[in-house]
């Protein structure tokens, strides 16, 4: 009798550490995924207020999945892959930096899901809309691995529609814009976009631009805006610089 009580109290022993571990382990992991997403909302936040680019969130080596069957739709290796050659070919279709709208953030064990809608005008003078679900992964605060639900239809007309008018190669504006020291040398390409280099970063921002009268605009390929004022010809005031044309 004596020996099965030992026996019946082994089981309950037992049988406590193994239902005490398998709750200690979810729950550990819903914390983490839960910390994931607060860090996706305030980086969603900064994207809102136009201070920084969501993207900004990625891991260098992320994978990133853009699912259905559009012109960017695919598997991209890296963050340079992605924006390179997902984010900057629609960039490069609008006039405004895309405003997006939450709609839902949530997460399970392994994943932080963004429901959100974003609009944005493009170089045809349309609105386009969207709606995306982004299913993130994250590791080290940051995202390591996502894919991206949309109306991939949607997205196909933006990406086959008319391209961004250029301006025309005689246009007084375009060319090479340089500060003084020369640390900054800021080059407006004839097809309305710019590639600006800093001290020996080549390339450090890039993005598309328009000109009305001698007012300039930018949007960059991360997500923010600029603009500026042509004095004249040959002399151009943006972000807090001056810059001349090179002859």
């Amino acid at each position: 009798m004596k020996n099965k009580s030992i026996i019946a109290f082994i089981i309950i022993v037992v049988s406590f550490w193994f239902v005490s571990c398998s709750t200690k382990t979810p729950n550990a992991k819903l914390t983490e995924v839960n910390k994931s997403k607060d860090l996706v909302a305030l980086q969603f936040e900064k994207w809102k207020n136009g201070e920084e680019s969501f993207f900004e969130l990625l891991d260098e080596d992320v994978i990133w999945t853009v699912s259905g069957r559009s012109p960017v739709s695919g598997v991209y290796s890296s963050k340079d892959d992605f924006l390179e050659n997902a984010v900057k070919p629609i960039m490069e279709r609008f006039t405004t930096p895309l405003k997006p709208k939450l709609i839902s953030l949530s997460c399970d064990e392994d994943y932080v899901w963004l429901h959100f809608k974003a609009q944005a005008s493009t170089v045809k003078g349309q609105l386009y809309e969207n709606t995306y679900v982004w299913k993130m992964q994250l590791k080290n605060n940051r995202i390591v691995s996502g894919v991206a639900f949309l109306d991939t239809y949607e997205l196909s007309e933006l990406m086959t529609s008319i391209k961004k008018k250029t301006m025309e190669k005689n246009n007084k504006y375009v060319g090479m814009w340089v500060t003084k020291d020369g640390h900054i040398r800021q080059q407006l390409l004839p097809d309305g976009r710019y590639d600006e280099a800093r001290g020996n970063r080549r390339s450090a921002y890039r993005g598309s631009y328009t000109v009305s009268g001698n007012h300039i605009d930018y949007v960059d390929d991360s997500g923010f805006t600029a603009d500026g004022e042509f004095v004249d010809e040959k002399t151009l005031h943006h972000g807090g610089y001056i810059f001349y044309k090179e002859e």
